[in-house]
Parts: structure tokens; sequence; C-alpha cells
């Protein structure tokens, strides 16, 4: 119970404060909280793993010829979700944070993700007969994309930083340029999730809806980091470039 009150107070600033995180961020954060005493002498990285495993079981499910219901192939992606929010708890407490991790997180997350795009798109090409293919193929290509260009971005402006001591260029735009709309399409497209789960409607209609947030989150993250891009790195010189023969 100790390490409860730890937690909450730890987070309790940043929990349903949407300015901080999106709802189901604090929603999985919770979760993760009340799972943690279950994982906590583990490996954060074993539970990061773990978290991937998770996201091939299922696929692996969802092919024949287990080929499990659509509700319940999600279950395995929610438990990858509160894992994702485990991992780093479980290595702040064990004072184990660590760069590698951190890329195997990140890492794990496009890989996850990915994998939930490509069963939602097998399941709705048996319904749709391959109509709208190339818009859900755009989709895929465009989400590990923006996560490539978050990275990019991100990565230039710890250099910049580093090799131009004058410069503190945030390596997130975050909460400061259109915070908001991000977090809102990434619950719109959590809530799909949830609905799946529960069955309240058709498949077929919330996974087309769940795609649409997928290519609004995946523009606006893209034009929102070219932007800043171009107006925080055009007047930024690459010293160490311009200095090597």
């Amino acid at each position: 119970m100790r390490e409860y009150k730890k937690l909450f107070k730890f987070y309790r600033k940043t929990l349903f404060d949407y300015y901080e995180n999106s709802f189901f961020t604090s929603i999985y954060r919770v979760i993760a909280i009340l799972i943690f005493p279950l994982f906590k002498t583990l490996n954060p990285n074993y539970i990061t793993i773990f978290s991937l495993i998770l996201g091939l079981l299922a696929l692996f499910f969802s092919l024949p010829p287990y080929q499990l219901d659509l509700g319940v192939i999600v279950i395995f992606f929610l438990f990858s979700y509160f894992l994702d929010f485990t991992d780093g708890i479980v290595a702040r407490y064990q004072k184990k944070t660590s760069f590698n991790g951190r890329f195997m997180d990140g890492l794990f997350d496009i890989l996850v993700g990915g994998i939930l795009n490509i069963i939602f798109l097998s399941h709705i090409l048996k319904l749709d007969n391959y109509f709208h293919f190339y818009f859900y193929l755009t989709i895929l290509i465009l989400h590990p994309m923006q996560h490539l260009v978050m990275d990019r971005y991100s990565a230039l402006a710890r250099w910049i930083n580093e090799i131009n001591n004058n410069k503190k260029l945030k390596p997130y735009f975050r909460n400061d340029f259109l915070g908001k709309y991000t977090k809102l399409l990434y619950d719109l497209q959590h809530l799909c999730i949830w609905i799946i789960f529960f069955g309240i409607f058709e498949y077929k209609i919330i996974i087309e809806i769940f795609f649409v947030f997928s290519l609004l989150a995946s523009i606006l993250s893209l034009s929102i980091h070219i932007y800043l891009s171009n107006k925080n790195f055009s007047s930024s010189s690459n010293q160490k470039d311009n200095s090597e023969k």
C-alpha cells in the first residue's frame, strides 16, 4: 500500500490533466500502477519484450486455424499497452532507467502498433473486397514514418543544442504546439479499440473510423515536425559538418 501511495503521489499532478497526458494515457498509467507489484522485481526490459510478445501472439491467434474473434484479439493489445507503461514505472522504481530501455520501448511501440494495423487491415479487407486497399496501405506506411520523423527531429534538436551552446531547442513539441489535438486523436483511436473490445458496434465501422483517426494523427504529426524543422533548424548552422574535411 505504501508503494501505491508513493506512485500515485508521484503521478497525481499529471494524471487526467489533459495538458500533460491524454485520457487513455492516464487510464493505462493507473492500471500500470495497480499491476506494478506483480512486476516490480523483473528486469524492465523483460517487461518491454513481453509487451511485444503479446502483440505477436495477437497476430498468431488472428491467423488460421485459430482466427479468434477481433474482440478477443484486442485484449492482447490492451495488456500490451498496460505493460508499456509498467516497464517505465518498474525501471524508475529499480533506478534502472536507461537509453537502451527507452530505445527498445519506442521500437516495440511501433512494432505493436504496426501489428494492430495489419490485423485490422486483414479483418476489414475480408469484408471490403479491397475497395479501399490503397487508403489503408497509405496509413500502414505513414504510421512508422511519423515515428521515424519524430525521432529524427528529436535527435537533431539535441545535436543542435550540443554543438550550439546558445540553442535550447525542445526535442519534442509535446504540449506546446497543437498538443491537445494530438492527444485527442490518440484518445479517439484508443476509444475505437475499447469499443471493439466491448463489441458495441459493428467491427468494420469502428475499424474504418480508427483508420481515419490514425491517418489524421500521422498527417498532423508529420506536418508539425516538418514545420518545426523548417522553423527551428533553418537558422542553425551545422558547425561540426562545416569544420570537417
